[in-house]
């Protein structure tokens, strides 16, 4: 008798469960939005390029949407919607602004040409897929995974002066997965995380390099020159003539 509960017991479950992920199957939306955050953190620096720079990102890449599926198995019949370029800007406004005195977004060079510095940050690979995360118990886990990488550009008087390509590492986050429910939120906190990873990784390496810094210009106050290399050693100014 027991027996015969128990066997009872499973099948129920099974046709349960069965439903459950129909159920899902059968609801799940064609295309979602995938909202990224620009909660950044503080740099790791210690000191700031006395200049205003320019962000140079054109309207089309700031209004670069990145749409495709999953490159595995879940979800993969989903079309994601990353609005990656809104995000650079974003977050290359804070994460640069903590390198220079200010930042500037611009959309073409002519605008940019009344900078000393000018900061062209270009998106160069996306990749995001839901790995398996394990069952523990009823639950089944996954793991929302995106890696990203940047090219950013550095001009001085429309010369090229540095240049740096990161990826960043897989950035991933083990969640519980239902059926029936999208996984966007969870998806769009790696992907920021691997955009921040990125950005604060080229502001670091930019902060310390010393030909942007010895690129960063002149400025001028009250008649005098002051270069950023002067300002670092102290060195008495000079009467600009």
């Amino acid at each position: 008798m027991n027996s015969k509960i128990f066997c009872k017991t499973i099948i129920l479950s099974f046709l349960v469960l069965f439903g459950f992920s129909f159920w899902g199957c059968i609801t799940l939306p064609k295309e979602i939005y995938v909202p990224l955050n620009a909660d950044v953190e503080g740099l790791r620096v210690y000191k700031k390029i006395p200049v205003r720079a320019a962000l140079l990102i054109s309207e089309e890449d700031k209004n670069y949407v990145y749409k495709g599926t999953p490159s595995g198995f879940r979800l993969s019949n989903i079309v994601h919607v990353f609005p990656l370029g809104e995000a650079l800007e974003k977050d290359s406004v804070q994460i640069f602004s903590q390198i220079f005195r200010g930042v500037q977004v611009v959309r073409t060079p002519a605008e940019a040409q009344n900078f000393k510095i000018v900061i062209a940050p270009k998106m160069e690979d996306f990749s995001f897929r839901y790995d398996e995360g394990g069952i523990s118990f009823t639950t089944t886990y996954i793991i929302p995974t995106a890696a990203i990488k940047v090219k950013t550009t550095v001009y001085s008087a429309g010369t090229r002066i540095w240049e740096r390509s990161v990826k960043s590492p897989e950035q991933t986050k083990r969640i519980a997965y239902y059926a029936g429910f999208t996984n966007e939120n969870e998806m769009g906190e790696v992907a920021s995380q691997a955009l921040n990873y990125v950005l604060k990784k080229i502001a670091e390496e930019l902060v310390q390099d010393p030909e942007v810094e010895k690129n960063a210009g002149s400025i001028s106050i009250d008649g005098l020159t002051k270069t950023y290399a002067q300002q670092k050693r102290r060195i008495p100014l000079r009467q600009s003539w």
